[in-house]
């Protein structure tokens, strides 16, 4: 067996894409075993065509052509993951004194800091992605005094139920 048959065996062994398999195993069956394009077609439940382009994207290019590059990751990013982090940490300084830090005011900073329109979902996604959590706000003020608030409630005539 040549080398380049060993080669698309070796790497059909490889691979964990279906697609990339099927392209292996038609080119191989094609130009390795020299079956008809037909019948690699009806095999690989594709078009004649496509069998007779992937056998010259093989002898072309070679296997390497073949193997999938991995999917995934940030291809859409408006900023990238260190500008996002330096603008949350402007943010974390506001949180820090108190001020309550919503995804409107991530969105606002955002907006300004790329000069264009972002979505409520991407503000809401850069909090996530950057561990950034939603906590309810405290039930009381740390501060308050519930003798304080007893006062008040005497003598404001409006808010006390009598």
């Amino acid at each position: 067996m040549s080398s380049a048959g060993q080669a698309l065996l070796d790497q059909m062994k490889l691979t964990k894409d279906k697609i990339e398999y099927i392209k292996l195993q038609a080119v191989y069956l094609y130009e390795i075993q020299n079956m008809n394009a037909e019948q690699v077609a009806i095999i690989a439940g594709k078009t004649i065509n496509r069998i007779y382009q992937w056998a010259y994207q093989f002898r072309k290019s070679g296997i390497e052509s073949f193997v999938s590059k991995p999917r995934g990751g940030r291809r859409w990013s408006y900023m990238t993951l260190e500008e996002e982090k330096r603008l949350l940490d402007e943010l974390s300084n506001d949180a820090i004194k108190g001020i309550v830090v919503i995804s409107k005011v991530v969105r606002y900073k955002a907006e300004e800091k790329l000069g264009r329109a972002v979505s409520a979902d991407y503000a809401e996604d850069l909090l996530n992605r950057h561990g950034w959590r939603k906590i309810a706000p405290r039930p009381k003020h740390p501060k308050s005094s519930k003798k304080e608030q007893e006062e008040f409630k005497k003598k404001c005539q409006i808010l006390s139920k009598k």
